[in-house]
């Protein structure tokens, strides 16, 4: 064999394509097997590399060839099925390349799964959202219409810190009960809000509420309405209506405080002109029989004796009321009383306890200086008399002291069984 042709089989044998000489034996055979390898190679390479547009084209049949051209053309075949998964067709399935086809489709059934279970997980999100979004809405026109609520009414709205110490949260109003803006209000500490002894009794009542409810776990008695003073931002002190709850955190905890602040001070102005009235007579501003009876109950109970009366009747009062009238009366009335009012200290009771009649306590006063307040009496009822006109004022007057609760009831009659007396001798005095 010429060793050439030998040389050419050699390297076509390692897989090299050697150049066929024109003159070399069976060189147009052999020219024919190297373009036919050539091509092969050419081929095989292209698919290894991935590039399916290749062909083998003209270069020949046989069982290699056959093969190659069967592989590429189910790479092209696999390549569309794997275009169309991607499209999300899952129903793609190989049903040559033995091994390769099993793991594909299972590949591929996981892949259509994972695909189901993502669009049901989309769904739920899809469904999440919308929820969210609802309760986003529900929540923006609930703090719209809390917010119109803090700012159109007159009470105070405000939020408090856990820790009782700053304001999260003041409704405009603010300027109203107190005249700061809301913005001095929130920098404002919840104790500077506060006079001291207030500040004081709603710490106390608080830290009880969160005692009890750290043992119970129960907000049931949580809110609490009390009464207390706040300082304005002219130094006046309002009294205030306080409604304060707790809003609690998912985890338990006590997240802030919610209060709701009233102005009381025409409340409490009323109350005291109710109690005023209920306890003085409306005529001379003294105290009324009402209020002198519970005396008598605070005195018996009491340290304060010796303590003495003094039984004073006013002189005179039906003949005025029957010969000038009752409002002469009453001026008659009103003049006795100014006389008591100028003879007294203001913690002394004076009380006018019927129409004529007037009663005095005098607490820690022996019967010395119970006739000394008679001696009073009477140099002011003298004083008055010289400005009253043609409307003198005459008081008969008994005093008795009790030394005991006991004494009290004797003390009473005594002195008004001296006042009776008074009256009959000055009476016989005028006319003698």
């Amino acid at each position: 064999m010429d060793e050439r042709v030998a040389s050419i089989l050699e390297q076509l044998s390692k897989g090299r394509i050697p150049v066929v000489p024109p003159d070399v034996d069976y060189a147009v055979q052999l020219a024919r097997l190297t373009s036919y390898l050539d091509a092969i190679r050419h081929f095989t390479l292209a698919l290894s590399s991935g590039d399916l547009s290749q062909t083998m084209g003209q270069a020949g049949m046989g069982p290699v060839v056959g093969s190659l051209k069967a592989l590429h053309s189910s790479l092209k075949h696999l390549t569309w099925q794997t275009k169309q998964i991607a499209l999300g067709d899952f129903s793609q399935r190989v049903e040559f390349m033995g091994e390769f086809a099993e793991a594909f489709n299972t590949m591929v059934v996981t892949l259509g799964e994972s695909r189901a279970e993502l669009e049901q997980a989309y769904e739920r999100l899809n469904e999440d959202m919308m929820e969210l979004q609802l309760m986003s809405a529900e929540l923006q026109q609930s703090e719209e219409r809390f917010r119109l609520i803090a700012e159109s009414v007159s009470d105070v709205i405000w939020t408090l810190d856990a820790s009782l110490d700053s304001f999260t949260y003041v409704s405009p109003s603010i300027a109203s009960l107190r005249g700061f803006t809301v913005d001095e209000a929130i920098n404002e500490k919840f104790a500077q809000a506060l006079t001291p002894k207030s500040y004081a009794y709603v710490q106390d009542i608080l830290m009880q509420k969160l005692s009890f409810y750290s043992e119970t776990g129960t907000l049931d008695s949580f809110s609490e309405r009390i009464e207390i003073e706040q300082v304005c931002k002219d130094g006046r002190i309002i009294p205030v209506e306080v409604v304060i709850s707790a809003i609690i955190s998912t985890d338990g905890n006590i997240k802030e405080f919610v209060g709701i602040s009233r102005d009381i001070t025409e409340r409490k102005r009323e109350e005291e002109k109710l109690k005023y009235e209920s306890t003085h007579d409306s005529m001379t501003g003294l105290y009324n029989r009402a209020y002198f009876d519970d005396e008598l109950g605070r005195i018996a109970n009491g340290p304060l004796f010796p303590v003495s009366f003094i039984v004073a009747d006013l002189d005179g009062l039906k003949r005025v009321n029957d010969s000038i009238g009752h409002e002469a009366g009453d001026q008659l009335i009103r003049g006795a009383s100014d006389v008591l009012k100028m003879a007294f200290r203001g913690s002394d009771v004076v009380a006018r306890t019927g129409g004529d009649e007037f009663l005095i306590i005098l607490n820690m006063t022996d019967e010395e200086l119970a006739a000394k307040s008679i001696g009073r009496i009477r140099i002011y009822q003298e004083q008055y008399n010289k400005n009253s006109g043609n409307m003198p004022v005459s008081i008969s007057l008994g005093t008795a002291t009790a030394y005991s609760a006991g004494d009290i009831p004797s003390a009473l009659k005594e002195a008004d069984k001296r006042m009776y007396d008074d009256k009959v001798s000055r009476k016989q005095q005028r006319v003698g």
